[in-house]
């Protein structure tokens, strides 16, 4: 055993009944109150690769000893908050962070902008047609693959729940400082912002060490705010999930959380944006830093992102009947392993 066991209890959430069917199909029944809160051409399916934007994490990483490497982002461990369960972190009308954490209405904490800039890892979502150009570096730091969906909605309407489920895959054979992510979630079109429900092995400068947890995110380009972490054990079943719970003017106000059905461990956050359309959806992604070698990501070597469930229309929740699901393997700079995407299954292999 890695880690010591837990048993925080997931009756400190309230069950509500919109949208009770996606819940209950994704194998979940629970939801926090509404007020309070990403190849390989694969069996034929829609696949692509493309470039990563950075030409070289690995030198990032070595010109920025020390910081963070959380996802999508590299960024000084000053600028990443960790959050109380329950509390609200809020990005203003303008577009950017306030800087404020509120918990059930009151000021808990406030954060300045960070002196320096975030350096940016995770790729951004490409039209279909891109060349793969996975370059041969040292070491693996970035985004490696994900599923991934464009919805065309309207200026007026976002995806409005994401969620999947996956399982806890096996340690990795070999432990030299690796990250790995595997995570899903919703982005805005502009790909500012990163909603995610995540699950982390390895120490990513804030949290974690050789064993598995999960929490969730708010990525910025300023800044990342975090849940508070909960210990997970290989083979334990997840259930991850991005909600919108309401609706004032160009803010929109999140859930984002992720639950052990095996154990009850959780980890939610809650996060109110202004002034994005939210269109990409992530039925699940993986993301690796510090990585030398194959047998450093999981050792069953396949993970599969179950049930997915996209709805959008709030407060009514439309389903989406067939999304189409798209596999994205960009160049992260690390060793070349067994990468591919399933898109219809959500299946990613490493």
């Amino acid at each position: 055993m890695k880690s010591p066991n837990n048993n925080l209890l997931i009756s400190d959430y309230s069950t509500q009944s919109s949208p009770v069917s996606k819940l209950s199909r994704i194998g979940f029944t629970l939801t926090i109150a509404a007020i309070v809160m990403c190849g390989l051409a694969v069996s034929g399916l829609s696949t692509y690769s493309i470039a990563q934007e950075l030409t070289s994490t690995s030198q990032a990483t070595t010109d920025h000893p020390g910081w963070a490497h959380l996802p999508g982002v590299i960024i000084r461990p000053d600028c990443a908050h960790e959050i109380p369960k329950g509390a609200r972190v809020e990005i203003g009308k303008d577009g950017n962070l306030t800087g404020d954490v509120t918990l059930k209405g009151e000021l808990i904490a406030h954060y300045d902008d960070c002196p320096e800039k975030a350096i940016l890892t995770r790729q951004a979502a490409r039209t279909q047609g891109g060349v793969q150009a996975q370059a041969q570096e040292e070491t693996g730091n970035g985004w490696v693959e994900d599923d991934q969906w464009n919805s065309a909605l309207g200026s007026s309407d976002d995806i409005d729940y994401m969620g999947s489920n996956w399982t806890v895959p096996a340690y990795p054979s070999e432990d030299d400082g690796q990250v790995i992510y595997l995570s899903n979630g919703i982005a805005p079109a502009s790909h500012k912002f990163f909603l995610e429900a995540a699950l982390v092995y390895g120490y990513n400068g804030m949290f974690g060490g050789n064993y598995y947890s999960i929490a969730t995110f708010l990525v910025g380009p300023s800044a990342v705010y975090y849940s508070a972490p909960d210990y997970v054990y290989p083979g334990d079943s997840l259930t991850g999930y991005t909600q919108m719970t309401g609706k004032s003017g160009s803010t929109k106000y999140w859930d984002v959380v992720i639950v052990d059905n095996s154990t009850g461990a959780y980890s939610a956050g809650s996060y109110w944006v202004s002034g994005q359309h939210w269109t990409f959806a992530y039925r699940g992604a993986l993301q690796a830093y510090n990585l030398y070698a194959c047998a450093e990501f999981p050792a069953s070597p396949r993970t599969v992102f179950s049930n997915a469930a996209v709805y959008h229309g709030f407060p009514y929740f439309y389903e989406f009947s067939y999304p189409n699901w798209i596999g994205v393997i960009p160049g992260y700079g690390g060793p070349t392993c067994h990468f591919a995407v399933v898109a219809a299954s959500g299946t990613l292999d490493y």
